[in-house]
């Protein structure tokens, strides 16, 4: 799918931020009763002027992104279906959870997060949340595990013996 979006909007930087910004987000195009494409996050409708504020554009861009995906066959599938995901780690420190901030030496290598949870797990810890940054979306991608506990510092040297890990921070 990356390709063929790439290929619908690379030759406009503008229009390629925004659908950048509204996959990182999960804003979807839907149709209304009317049949017209309407932007939502969840269940709250999103107007056009507001992502282009936030993707830093301008609204005619905005409204162009919207009809180019809602008249294309492969892209409105895809979408139609995003949902956004309450991301608590930045919250974790605050509700007492443990928080595990992952640096990959490469994104794509498989494994890192298996590695990460299965010494988590080892030390009966359980593991409330995991978010992964897409290397397609975010320049530096991370990954950061929430626990349901504070994470002991002594699991640092273990967590960074993973393969493909790069850095470790405990929060």
């Amino acid at each position: 799918m990356w390709s063929y979006i790439y290929d619908k909007f690379s030759r406009s930087p503008s229009q390629l931020k925004i659908v950048k910004k509204m996959i990182s987000t999960g804003i979807k195009v839907t149709k209304s009763f009317d049949n017209e494409p309407v932007l939502m996050c969840g269940d709250i409708e999103i107007r056009p002027n507001t992502l282009a504020k936030a993707a830093e554009t301008d609204r005619r861009s905005v409204i162009s992104v919207i009809n180019r995906i809602a008249n294309d066959d492969k892209l409105y599938p895809f979408f139609s279906q995003l949902e956004p995901v309450a991301n608590l780690w930045k919250a974790s420190v605050k509700m007492g959870l443990g928080v595990i901030e992952i640096i990959p030496e490469s994104a794509n290598k498989p494994g890192i997060i298996a590695g990460i949870s299965s010494i988590i797990a080892k030390h009966n810890i359980s593991i409330r949340q995991v978010i992964v940054d897409d290397p397609e979306i975010v320049e530096d991608p991370k990954a950061v595990v929430v626990t349901d506990q504070k994470v002991p510092a002594e699991l640092i040297p273990e967590l960074r013996s993973v393969d493909g890990v790069k850095g470790i921070t405990i929060l």
